[in-house]
């Protein structure tokens, strides 16, 4: 009889151990940041439990309000920190909690329920409570009741001032624009003038553009036929603007023909015109390659052509019988 009575309690006091063990390796706790806070002010209440490394834990479910005066404005998340042995691991979560009633509160006691694995028995741990004392602002009523300040006077920034601006200089641009086209309406006048286009004479017009040929420098890089059909268009319409031949769809000997029947140009100058015009037909037409000075005599002799046939003082009038058809 004696003998089963020790076994019994060898085996409740094994089981006890046990159970003790177990709890002792569970810390669940719940700290504020300090314990007394004036009315509206906010602390942080800090909860946190430590368990081994594979234990499930569910936590605790805390609403808007811990008690009826006690109010959480903020949470953060859930952190989890493995010791360094990785043995055990803490869980944590701070709140944000404030009051606007005045008092001695007692935060009850926070429950965790957790599960050590493979064992599926769902335990709990209770923190133990917490108090917190809210203070109210001490009036002195011997003083008089002062008077409600106003608004304080901030003063306007230029980002502030800076769409009225804008809004000004467009409505002060906009009044500008209605008087300009008021006063152009009464005095009948266009209400936008176009700069008159300055036309140059024929021969002003030939050298400049005879001038941009040589700049281009054509047949330097290979391109002969373009740089002597240019050439021979800018004459073509030197001689069409100059003395009303038609040339600029005629062959070399229609513009000869008709040219020659106007007075006033000189048998050389006609020459250099047809020296001009023939090289040009051998480059277009037989394929011709002249000589490097031929390019450049082509051009010199169109400049000189240009000049020598200037518009004089009275205006240069073709022949009896006028042009040749």
């Amino acid at each position: 009889m004696n003998l089963k009575i020790k076994f019994n309690t060898i085996i409740w006091l094994f089981l006890l151990f046990s159970l003790y063990s177990t709890g002792q390796s569970i810390h669940p706790t719940v700290k504020l940041d300090t314990n007394a806070m004036m009315i509206g002010d906010q602390v942080r209440l800090k909860l946190g439990i430590t368990v081994p490394a594979k234990t499930q834990v569910r936590w605790p479910m805390i609403g808007d309000t811990i008690l009826e005066k006690i109010t959480v404005i903020g949470r953060s998340k859930i952190d989890t920190a493995l010791s360094k042995d990785k043995q055990s691991m803490t869980l944590s979560q701070q709140l944000l909690i404030t009051s606007f009633d005045s008092g001695f509160y007692t935060l009850p006691s926070i429950r965790f329920y957790y599960r050590q694995l493979p064992d599926t028995t769902v335990r709990f741990e209770d923190a133990m409570p917490v108090f917190l004392k809210v203070n109210t602002v001490k009036v002195d009523t011997t003083l008089a009741i002062k008077p409600i300040k106003g608004p304080l006077k901030v003063p306007i920034t230029f980002r502030e001032m800076l769409p009225w601006i804008i809004g000004f200089l467009l409505l002060a641009g906009l009044i500008v624009v209605i008087i300009y086209f008021v006063k152009k309406l009464k005095k009948k006048e266009p209400i936008i003038q176009l700069k008159p286009r300055v036309r140059l004479l024929p021969h002003e017009a030939a050298l400049s553009e005879l001038e941009k040929l040589r700049v281009k420098k054509l047949w330097q890089s290979g391109k002969v036929k373009e740089y002597h059909s240019e050439l021979t268009d800018i004459l073509r319409k030197y001689i069409e603007d100059r003395f009303g031949v038609k040339a600029l769809e005629s062959t070399t000997g229609e513009i000869m023909d008709r040219i020659t029947l106007l007075n006033g140009i000189e048998k050389q100058v006609l020459e250099k015109l047809y020296r001009i015009l023939s090289r040009a037909d051998m480059v277009k037409f037989a394929k011709d390659k002249p000589l490097p000075e031929e390019h450049e005599e082509s051009l010199d002799l169109s400049i000189q052509f240009v000049n020598e046939t200037i518009e004089k003082s009275e205006p240069v009038t073709p022949e009896k019988g006028g042009e040749k058809c």
